[in-house]
C-alpha cells in the first residue's frame, strides 16, 4: 500500500462534476493525474508509461429518427475502444498490465448523428487514468467519496493548509471557523423545536465534525444533545 497511500487523495483544483450517460460524476483532469505519477515514478516514457496494442470501433445499439410509418433507421452507434499495456517501475523493478479505454465516436443527439473527432485521445487518457486508478491514484473519487460533500470539503481544508504561504494564519482561521461553526449547532440545538428536529441537528453536526477527525468537536455536540434531551425537572413546589 505504499503507493496508494501516496496517491489515494485527490487535488480537488483539478476535478469537476460531469454528466456521463445520464450520471453525474466527477471528472479527473488526465494531465494531472500524470503530474502526479511523475511525482511518483519519474517522467513519462523514463519511470512510467504505455503501449497501445489494440484500437478499434465497437458497433453499438441502432438509431432511429422518426415515429411510426416514417421510422426510419440512421445506422449504428460507434465507440472507439484502445487497448494499452501500462507499465511502471518501482524500486527499480518494471511491472505491466493492461487496461482499456472506451469513447462514444458516432452517436445520436439533438441535432442528428455527431461524431467525436477526438474520440482517439479520449479513449487513450480514459484508459491512462483507469490503469493509474489501478495504483491507487485518485482513490477517494473511485471509490465515491467526492459524492460526500464533507468529504470533499475537508480536502478543501487540508488543501487550503498545504498550499497557504502562512500555514500558520491558516490553521488560525480554520480553528476559529471550527469554534464559530461548533456555537452555531448548539445554537440551532437549543432553538429546535422538537426531539426530532433536535436529534438531526445533532447527527448532521457529529457526522461533519467525525468525518473531519475532530472527537473533541463531536464529543461537544453529544453532550449539549444529551443535556437538551434530559426531561425538565419540575420545580419542587
Amino acid at each position: 500500500m505504499r503507493i496508494w497511500d501516496q496517491v489515494d487523495k485527490t487535488d480537488t483544483r483539478y476535478t469537476k462534476d460531469a454528466k456521463v450517460g445520464g450520471q453525474q460524476i466527477t471528472s479527473l483532469n488526465g494531465t494531472a493525474m500524470i503530474m502526479k505519477a511523475t511525482e511518483v515514478f519519474g517522467p513519462a516514457g523514463f519511470g512510467f508509461g504505455w503501449t497501445v496494442i489494440e484500437e478499434r470501433f465497437d458497433k453499438g445499439a441502432e438509431m432511429f429518427v422518426g415515429e411510426g410509418d416514417k421510422r426510419a433507421s440512421l445506422g449504428f452507434e460507434l465507440n472507439h475502444t484502445v487497448k494499452i499495456l501500462f507499465w511502471a517501475k518501482v524500486d527499480g523493478e518494471r511491472g505491466q498490465f493492461e487496461q482499456y479505454g472506451c469513447t462514444p465516436y458516432l452517436y445520436k443527439s439533438k441535432y442528428g448523428t455527431t461524431t467525436d473527432g477526438e474520440a482517439p485521445k479520449k479513449s487513450l487518457t480514459d484508459a491512462i487514468k483507469k490503469s493509474l486508478s489501478m495504483l491507487g491514484f485518485s482513490a477517494d473519487v473511485f471509490l465515491g467519496m467526492f459524492d460526500d460533500r464533507d468529504y470533499v470539503q475537508q480536502r478543501q481544508e487540508e488543501q487550503a493548509i498545504e498550499q497557504a504561504v502562512d500555514k500558520d494564519a491558516e490553521i488560525a482561521k480554520q480553528q476559529q471557523d471550527r469554534l464559530d461553526y461548533i456555537k452555531s449547532v448548539i445554537d440551532n440545538m437549543q432553538g429546535a423545536q422538537t426531539p426530532h428536529e433536535l436529534k438531526k441537528i445533532h447527527d448532521v453536526a457529529v457526522r461533519q465534525l467525525t468525518l473531519r477527525k475532530d472527537e473533541k468537536g463531536a464529543a461537544r455536540i453529544s453532550l449539549e444533545w444529551k443535556k437538551l434531551s434530559e426531561p425538565k425537572q419540575e420545580s419542587a413546589a
